[in-house]
């Protein structure tokens, strides 16, 4: 009938936009679309994963409250059409994810580093050359491989590769990743760090040459189809804007 039709294509027609649900980055995201002044609603009171914008220009506009690695997820596969999320998070996607994003905007918040974070009793370990150094040692003297315990498995491997660190066994943390080499689970990590307050209370120290591997920050994606979308480029090239 005409109504389902209807419907079918206003379904199909909304510029889909994820919004961290929660945390310090959901709150500044919050702030740029205040800032343009686009106001946001949930129909279905404040526990809605859905919102919307209290204006006319965008009223096809349909907002997913998703967690950052959600959103880089639905952004890469053409779930969503724009995402605001964490630039370490993209890097540390599936290839074919990234291939299909498009960066529009890095901001400056949710600013974080992803560092390589060692046993402070490592002393002589200052740079990748000793690490490698070190992850011989382990193999000859504990007859195994050096452990590194992170969320980021591909950035980890890519930085331990160009530095030809290859002895190592890359072990997938969930949470609580500072205390992965006190309780035994790995050798050191990687891991995101702002202040090192809680990496310094875990007795680890930065990797001092080279510990860097990534700094981050909030950004803005797209889908690289989506951008050939009217509707999506208005909105993208708006909340790029400083």
């Amino acid at each position: 009938c005409r109504s389902c039709c209807k419907f079918k294509y206003m379904k199909n027609n909304f510029v889909n936009i994820g919004l961290i649900s929660k945390g310090r980055m959901m709150d500044s995201a919050q702030k740029i679309f205040k800032k343009k002044k686009l106001k946001i609603y949930k129909k279905l009171g404040d526990r809605d994963l859905f919102g919307y914008i209290k204006d006319k220009k965008f009223q096809n506009v349909r907002i997913w409250y998703l967690s950052p690695k959600e959103i880089i997820e639905s952004v890469g596969t053409g779930v969503l059409d724009v995402g605001i999320s964490a630039l370490d998070l993209l890097k540390n996607s599936e290839p074919n994810i990234q291939s299909r994003i498009s960066i529009e905007k890095k901001y400056d918040f949710g600013q974080c580093q992803l560092c390589v974070l060692l046993p402070k009793l490592w002393l002589d370990t200052v740079n990748p050359t000793d690490l490698e150094e070190v992850s011989w040692e382990f193999f000859y003297k504990k007859k195994r491989l050096m452990r590194i315990a992170t969320k980021f498995k591909l950035l980890t491997e890519q930085w331990c590769k160009s530095r030809g660190i290859n002895m190592v066994e890359i072990i997938g943390s969930e949470g609580a990743t500072e205390a992965a080499p006190r309780l035994g689970k790995s050798d050191f990590i990687v891991d995101v760090a702002t202040s090192f307050n809680t990496a310094k209370a875990n007795n680890l120290k930065l990797l001092e040459d080279d510990g860097i591997i990534l700094k981050s920050s909030a950004i803005l994606c797209a889908n690289r189809n989506s951008l050939k979308k009217k509707e999506v480029k208005r909105i993208v090239k708006l909340l790029s804007k400083d």
